[in-house]
């Protein structure tokens, strides 16, 4: 299988097998030592795919899955935590996360064989545990199991979509407005009161507002120019004829990260001018942008179904997500030391617009992001068009198919709308369905599994704690996000003025902006924002 057609393959991680609903007969009596998962497991790795994918190829579509548009946003999830408290909970969010891998994976093997199935997908390795649980309850809600599983999975990769339209819309107005030479400010001289904030005279050189340029457009201008050619590009429906783009989308993104180490890496600051912890208020943010980055558990089990050699996958996956828990360490650190408290949303936004190669990072990314849309929007697509086709005439399906891809994506975009700034959208996606697919589901999984025999007090508290914590994380974190999209809170640097001048300002700067320093407008003179 050539590697471009196989990245494809992968990027459609979250798809279930054939048939995956189906029973394959009645569940038989197995002994302790047959339901052991260890005796199972290595009866599994025995067979192999002897067409399948080699150790390395199955480490770098690790990495793929996992190295996202989430990464850009770390460094302000750090900023939420604390240039110390940080670094060391994005390590342990790490590890718990590769345990729930490492979690899924046996128990899907361990239902393979119990009930002689081909390899699963995550709902139906969900479904089943429920269904053949020792305990009523959970059997009689199989099949919700299995739509909840769905549900979510639709709800991540619509987010992921969503997320992808507001990164698209902020980095290209950045590039837009640093080509036309937009730069925002005021000039100077007096003291003044405006809205009970004290404005103060400062010598600090000053910058002039072109609110009337032709480009200061709104950022949601910005979004519904790309919809029509989002809309064109998931009419795409085989995936195989994406994957030369997908290898230049790859090899974009690449050298964007290495340009951003780059930047980043020549000016790290003071490191004790910045807080080690943040207020406890702020940590839920960082839980919902940490675990959005880290939410790869979907490419686990297609990949290590397709591995030659599937008793080598734990090595993977353990060196693949050690590679990727590094990279998400070091950049966040790295980029929240540089820019401080002025990190925004994604760091893309903070690189200036003197250097070519900042702009030129903006860019490939953004192609990166545009071409993942597509890959990510396939997932949703597939779970939820082939059900209403099927309810429909010959003739009725493919304009039907078309019809929902565009409502699809235009429901990406509406969410977008409302929710124009990237690091809410990204925490509340996180927040919302990254933590149950993540940190929630596996772990309950593994109990309900082994339920029907006396479960080891370590194995009971450790996958009740990594639940209860996925859960708690859930609320928290959706609970401060809606909070700040429905009243967003004005930070402490920024002045949302009602007077001409400073209102002009904000409208030309869009949300994607941020004020602070000095200001200066004709009749208040110059504002210093405190």
């Amino acid at each position: 299988m050539p590697s471009q057609q196989l990245d494809m393959e992968v990027m459609t991680p979250l798809m279930e097998n054939p048939g995956g609903g189906e029973e394959a007969g009645d569940d038989e009596e197995n002994s302790d030592e047959d339901r052991d998962p260890e005796v199972l497991h290595g009866r599994y790795y025995e067979k192999g795919n002897s067409q399948g994918i080699t150790f390395t190829q199955a480490l770098i579509h690790l990495l793929k899955g996992n190295i996202g548009t989430g990464l850009l946003g770390l460094p302000l999830a750090v900023r939420n935590a604390g240039i110390i408290v940080g670094p060391l909970c994005l390590v342990l969010m790490g590890a718990v996360c590769v345990h729930c891998m490492h979690i899924l994976v046996q128990c899907s093997h361990h239902l393979c064989e119990r009930l002689k199935r081909p390899p699963m997908g995550y709902s139906d390795t969900v479904a089943f545990a429920m269904e053949h649980s020792s305990y009523q309850c959970f059997r009689h809600n199989a099949r919700f199991g299995r739509h909840l599983v769905n549900f979510f999975l639709v709800l991540t990769q619509l987010g992921f979509c969503s997320a992808y339209f507001v990164f698209l819309a902020e980095n290209i107005k950045q590039v837009v407005e640093g080509y036309q030479g937009l730069n925002v400010t005021f000039a100077n001289t007096s003291t003044a009161l405006l809205d009970g904030a004290t404005l103060v005279p400062s010598p600090a050189p000053s910058r002039t507002l072109a609110s009337a340029s032709p480009w200061a457009l709104d950022l949601r201008l910005y979004m519904l120019f790309f919809l029509p050619f989002l809309i064109l590009l998931v009419f795409m429906k085989d995936l195989k004829n994406m994957a030369v783009l997908s290898l230049a989308a790859n090899v974009c993104m690449a050298v964007s990260v290495i340009i951003i180490f780059r930047y980043i890496t020549t000016d790290l600051g003071d490191f004790q001018r910045l807080p080690f912890t943040s207020s406890l208020g702020k940590f839920p943010f960082f839980f919902g942008t940490a675990i959005f980055a880290f939410e790869g558990i979907g490419v686990v089990l297609p990949l290590e179904n397709q591995m030659k050699e599937p008793k080598r996958f734990p090595l993977a996956l353990n060196i693949g997500m050690g590679i990727t828990t590094v990279l998400y360490v070091i950049l966040a650190t790295l980029g929240y030391l540089h820019f401080g408290d002025d990190i925004k949303g994604s760091i893309t936004l903070n690189l200036p617009h003197s250097a070519w190669t900042n702009q030129m990072v903006k860019i490939l990314y953004s192609f990166g992001v545009f071409v993942s849309f597509a890959i990510q929007f396939f997932v949703p697509a597939d779970i939820l068009i082939p059900p209403v086709q099927a309810k429909l005439r010959e003739t009725w399906r493919e304009p039907c198919d078309m019809i929902l891809r565009g409502l699809l994506v235009c429901i990406t975009f509406s969410f977008a709308l409302l929710i124009p700034r990237l690091d809410l959208v990204i925490s509340l996606v996180g927040a919302v369905s990254s933590s149950a697919l993540a940190l929630v589901f596996p772990p309950l999984v593994e109990l309900i599994i082994f339920s029907d025999r006396p479960l080891k007090p370590a194995m009971l508290v450790k996958d009740m704690l990594i639940a209860v914590v996925g859960f708690v994380g859930f609320l928290a974190g959706t609970y401060v996000t809606l909070a700040e999209i429905i009243s967003p809170e004005v930070p402490p640097e920024v002045l949302m003025g009602e007077a001409g001048n400073l209102t002009t300002l904000v409208g030309a700067l869009g949300s994607s902006h941020e004020l602070g320093g000095n200001w200066t407008t004709p009749s208040a003179g110059t504002v210093t924002f405190i």
